[in-house]
Order: structure tokens, then sequence, then C-alpha cells
């Protein structure tokens, strides 16, 4: 019963999603990036790595039939390597974020579950890494840590410098989920559904998988998909400032190579730009939707 109820809430969820403004903007922006990196290799129009329009209209050349976006300082054509950022920015705010809901789910569940000395150990430790200037931290590890694999097996791994990023922005991302999922877990744990399963003997293990994480995952969610945006956006800035992955094709990279010519060759900057700005919008507008939809006060 619980699971035809949780289904209908799904669907009612769903159905209010794609009827408020700021869900169909959401799902439309997101899904023109998704659309951009699935099918980056057919809809650009030359490879990333492809400087042949040096031998043609030259670098630093205006929109033109040939280069939609015009070409950037190197000769690299702009459409197509904003296309083939898509895909580095989506595996970053994914990654970032299945990482940080792992995290932050198991510490605020448990938190929120076994209450007691157990809430509070696991709510100062949130606190901690709530007030670490994280920003800083990556910054100093990434860059250390690029420095340690030099000379070692570990140099040979691809994109090793863009996974490191995703496994950071994850590890120090996680405790406004926690905090979302122990608010969650309180406001569910005496539940009539969670009080009935007791009496019959449910373990609590399958208390929390079956019953309290499902009803409480809507609003878990939404949090979710604000930091998808925010993982963006930081490994954008990670990019911008030379910490970035240098054989991974970043929004963030492209910034830092064309913003000197940007008197010059405008285009080559406010493409990416205009990129990033697309991605993090869309998964606010979206995650401002999700929280719409699955509001209880709105539920008839």
């Amino acid at each position: 019963m619980r699971r035809f109820h949780r289904q209908g809430m799904l669907r009612q969820g769903l159905r209010r999603l794609v009827r408020t403004p700021a869900g169909i903007c959401g799902l439309v922006l997101v899904g023109i990036v998704v659309l951009a990196a699935l099918g980056c290799h057919w809809l650009a129009p030359f490879d990333p790595a492809d400087q042949s329009a040096t031998m043609g209209i030259g670098a630093n050349h205006a929109p033109a039939w040939s280069n939609p976006l015009g070409t950037d300082r190197l000769g690299y054509d702009v459409l197509s390597r904003v296309l083939y950022g898509a895909p580095t920015a989506l595996a970053v705010g994914l990654g970032a974020m299945v990482v940080a809901s792992l995290i932050g789910v198991a510490v605020g569940g448990i938190a929120g579950y076994a209450g007691g000395w157990t809430d509070e150990l696991l709510m100062r430790l949130t606190e901690f890494f709530l007030v670490i200037p994280v920003f800083l931290v990556i910054l100093a590890v990434v860059r250390l840590f690029s420095i340690v694999v030099v000379g070692t097996w570990l140099e040979t791994v691809p994109h090793l410098s863009l996974m490191t990023i995703i496994v950071l922005l994850g590890v120090f991302g996680w405790p406004p989920i926690a905090r979302l999922t122990r608010a969650e877990f309180l406001r569910l744990r005496h539940a009539e559904f969670v009080d009935a399963a007791r009496c019959i003997g449910t373990r609590p293990s399958e208390i929390v998988v079956r019953h309290i994480l499902p009803n409480a995952m809507p609003g878990i969610v939404v949090v979710i998909a604000l930091g998808i945006g925010s993982a963006v956006l930081s490994e954008a800035m990670l990019s911008f400032l030379g910490f970035g992955d240098p054989n991974a094709v970043s929004w963030g990279q492209l910034l830092f190579f064309n913003y000197e010519q940007l008197k010059i060759a405008p285009w080559s900057s406010l493409a990416p730009g205009i990129a990033i700005f697309i991605t993090v919008l869309g998964f606010n507008l979206l995650a401002d939707g999700l929280s719409d939809a699955f509001n209880p006060r709105r539920r008839q």
C-alpha cells in the first residue's frame, strides 16, 4: 500500500512540476544542456582539438557560416568547444552530487533515526565541514595532488584531475544534504506508517530503506538539484583559475584561455559564459519547480 501511495505521490508531483513556470523553464534549459552533452559528437561542426580554422579564416574571427560562434585566439571553433564542454559540466555536477548524496543521506539518515548522542556527534561533524573554507581547501588539494602524482602510475590515469575535482566537490558538498535528510528523518520516524512497521516486527534497516527514505527523497532531490548547479559553477571557477583538467574541455577553461581577448574577440568568452549561466540557471529553476511540486501544502 505504501509503495502504491508513493508512486501516486510521485506521479502527482511530476504533473505539478510541468505545470509550474519554473519547472518548465528548468526542464527546458537542463534538457538543452543534456542534448548538447549527448549529441556533441554529431552537433559540433569541428573536433574540439581542430585548429584548421587558423589556416582558413584565422584566429579571433567573428561568427561566420563556417564557424557560427567564431574562433578563439588559438584558432579553435568556439561552438565545437562549447558543445564538448557540456559533458564535462554534467559529469562534474552529477558525479559530485552522487558522492555528496551518498555521504549526506547516510550521515543525516543515521543522525535523524538514531537520535541521542549519535545525532549530536554527527551534527557537530556536519557543522565542522560547513565552516571549512571549501574553495581554498580544494585549490590546495588539487595543486598538491597534481604534484604528488608526477612520476607515478597515477599520472597515466585519464582525466585524473577532473575525477579529483569531482570527488573533492562531493566530499565537501554533503553537509546541506545531511542536514535536510536529518530533518526529514526526524519528521518521519514517528509517523503512523513507521509505527505500524515497527509493530509488525520490521527491522530498523528495512524501515529506513523502504519506508522513511522514499518519503524523504522529494525534499532531498531539491537540494541535490541545487547542488548540481553549484558544482558546475565551482568547477568552472577552478578551471578559470588554472586548476582544472588540461585534458578535458571545460567552459571555465575556455574562459581562462580567452578572457584576455575579451575586447578583441568577445564571442570566445561570452559563449562559454552563457553556457555556464544556462546550466546553473536551469538546475536552480528545476530545483525551485521540484520544491513547489512536492510541497506537502500544495497537495490536494
